[in-house]
């Protein structure tokens, strides 16, 4: 006597439930994916604007030849993440208080910047400085903002700022160790 077997239903249902949860895994895994790359250019943006700004600061004078130095170990800090050039923007600006108040003295941006502006203002203005923050008389400011163009996925982009927002930035504000800093020396480094 032979039994017939019938066929098993719970092989049907699993491949079914999995069929319809294997898309939604699938797009959390690719949300998580784009969201740990956005934050990752973040952080190194946050990190080149800082190294950028520290090392400005340690200068007993700067000279117009040291900008092409500067941008070019920013966009060495970065990585493959643009930061100069079309797709990225690197801008130095010195901030003076020499007791009227602060003032952009001087502003430095990299080659090739296109729509980046900077957010403290333009030579010869007043800085928008952040609510904290009070420059004291007799002193400057080296602000460095380091920008970039990011391309994130759908599920991220609130992430960084909403929809139609693509630019990663960051700022550092470091006051100069030595120097005022005040002005720009025409030239190369001696």
């Amino acid at each position: 006597m032979s039994r017939f077997r019938r066929p098993d239903r719970r092989a049907g249902i699993a491949a079914t439930e999995f069929a319809l949860i294997a898309p939604v895994v699938l797009l959390l895994m690719l949300a998580t994916a784009d969201l740990a790359g956005s934050l990752g250019v973040q952080m190194r943006v946050d990190e080149t604007a800082s190294e950028i700004a520290e090392v400005v600061t340690q200068y007993q004078q700067i000279y117009a030849g040291d900008f092409p130095t500067l941008f070019s170990a920013a966009q060495q800090m970065a990585g493959s993440t643009p930061v100069t050039g079309t797709f990225g923007a690197s801008i130095i600006s010195g901030i003076v208080n020499l007791g009227d108040g602060p003032t952009i003295a001087w502003q430095q941006k990299s080659p090739g910047v296109n729509g980046f502006k900077s957010q403290f203002g333009s030579p010869g203005s007043t800085p928008t400085l952040p609510d904290t923050y009070s420059l004291p008389a007799g002193d400057s400011l080296i602000a460095v903002e380091i920008f970039t163009e990011a391309t994130s996925w759908v599920l991220s982009v609130h992430f960084i700022g909403g929809p139609g927002n693509t630019v990663l930035g960051a700022y550092a504000l470091f006051q100069p160790r030595s120097a005022l800093l005040s002005q720009i020396t025409a030239g190369n480094r001696p």
